[in-house]
């Protein structure tokens, strides 16, 4: 056991705390401006507000390289947020970049040493939040993502909708009434996701990739307004890589009035509120179902056109048809009537005609008739067979012939048939 020694001074706890804390005041007698990052952010009910401000290690996943415990009191509150405010929406919350004017402190009863705030410079806090900004979208810009997710096409009519939000929240009621509103045959595929706060970012591009895998038309990303620190989520690089990457098109309908997120940056087309986004896609089916109802017009105006042009040719070629048959008719009526006219008149001469050449006929038969041959004292001999005969040829010695004469028949035989020298 090592005894005091009488040239270390002996204090007691509390002693050591007052000198502390009068040591501090006299190294420190002044506010200091102190950066850091919000940590362990807590808002207590007795008003005051009470978080860590550290300073993050270079390494990812390696512990803070340094943390002081700030405590904002309720006195001092309103000022802080008012001036947070009114720079632009900012709130104190946890991952916030801040520079904050405060005292150094030590409480001896707890024995913390500690920041008191009384004020911030929201001009550190926008700038690093700019910059931040600014930063990543010429990261992105030189990838070549900002464009990317504008060359997918929006199915037309973009009827089945992907929606990525806090599901009952105010963003997800103005988003789905509007569709509803509009009494067209939407199908939303709803995804909740938290939109705000420590991992918020990572949530929604989770959300985002799930929701693309079941192909909607269209996906859109939307939320309500709120502070820069609010809206933070969708100004990170993961949501910003993710929206780039999808092969499906990502319209958003952040609520803020002022900048665009990176989100808005690579996303297919931005909108300003999830109102706006539902009324946009309702314009893109609208028009679609005019331009389906214009065309039917059009067809059913052009079909009715080409009727009435084919029933005008019609009528036109009954017209024709009518009037040439009347002109043949009438034509053929003439000439049947000229033919009955010399039919009638032609009978007697014809029959004269044929008369006379029926008279000269018969005189002609007349004269060739054989019983006036044999009366002008020609003869007729034949065989017994009936043969004519006309030359010694046609007969034998010892034939009989009947050879007939004008009113009679002569009987004889062939005693020579040798012909005449």
């Amino acid at each position: 056991m090592v005894e005091p020694s009488g040239e270390l001074p002996v204090l007691s706890v509390e002693d050591l705390s007052h000198l502390l804390k009068d040591g501090l005041a006299t190294l420190f007698p002044e506010d200091l401006w102190v950066e850091g990052q919000v940590s362990g952010f807590h808002d207590a009910r007795s008003g005051h507000a009470y978080f860590d401000l550290v300073e993050p290690s270079d390494v990812p996943g390696r512990a803070v390289a340094a943390k002081l415990s700030v405590a904002l009191f309720k006195g001092a509150r309103p000022g802080v947020d008012q001036t947070l405010a009114s720079a632009g929406g900012l709130a104190l919350g946890n991952d916030l970049q801040l520079r904050i004017r405060a005292r150094l402190d030590f409480y001896p009863p707890s024995g913390r040493l500690q920041l008191i705030m009384n004020g911030v410079d929201p001009t550190f806090t926008l700038g690093l939040l700019a910059a931040e900004r600014d930063r990543l979208i010429r990261a992105l810009a030189d990838e070549g993502l900002l464009r990317a997710n504008r060359a997918n096409l929006i199915s037309v009519p973009p009827l089945r909708i992907g929606l990525v939000t806090s599901v009952g929240s105010a963003a997800h009621a103005d988003f789905t009434d509007e569709l509803v509103r509009s009494g067209l045959p939407f199908e939303v595929l709803e995804h909740d996701a938290r939109v705000q706060g420590h991992g918020s970012a990572v949530d929604l591009a989770e959300a985002l990739s799930v929701v693309a895998t079941h192909q909607p038309d269209v996906i859109a990303l939307v939320r309500g307004g709120g502070s820069a620190t609010d809206l933070a989520a969708f100004d990170a690089e993961v949501l910003a890589r993710t929206i780039a990457a999808l092969d499906v098109a990502v319209v958003t309908g952040i609520g803020h009035e002022i900048d665009r997120s990176v989100a808005d940056e690579v996303a297919h087309t931005a909108l300003k509120t999830p109102t706006a986004c539902a009324a946009a896609l309702v314009e893109q089916v609208q028009a679609f179902s005019d331009a389906v109802d214009g065309l039917r017009m059009t067809i059913a105006d052009r079909a009715r056109a080409a009727v009435d042009r084919a029933s005008d040719r019609l009528d036109e070629v009954a017209h024709r048809t009518n009037r040439s048959a009347s002109v043949g008719l009438t034509r053929h009526a003439d000439q049947i009537e000229t033919a009955t006219a010399r039919f009638v008149r032609s009978p007697g001469t014809f029959l004269d005609r044929q008369g006379g050449e029926l008279d000269g006929l018969a005189a002609r038969v007349r004269a060739l008739d054989p019983i006036r041959i044999l009366a002008r004292g020609w003869s007729i001999t034949r065989r017994t067979d009936g043969s004519l005969v006309r030359t010694a040829d046609d007969v034998s010695t010892g034939d009989t012939l009947v050879t007939t004469l004008a009113g009679s028949q002569v009987a004889s035989t062939v005693d020579d048939n040798n012909p005449a020298s």
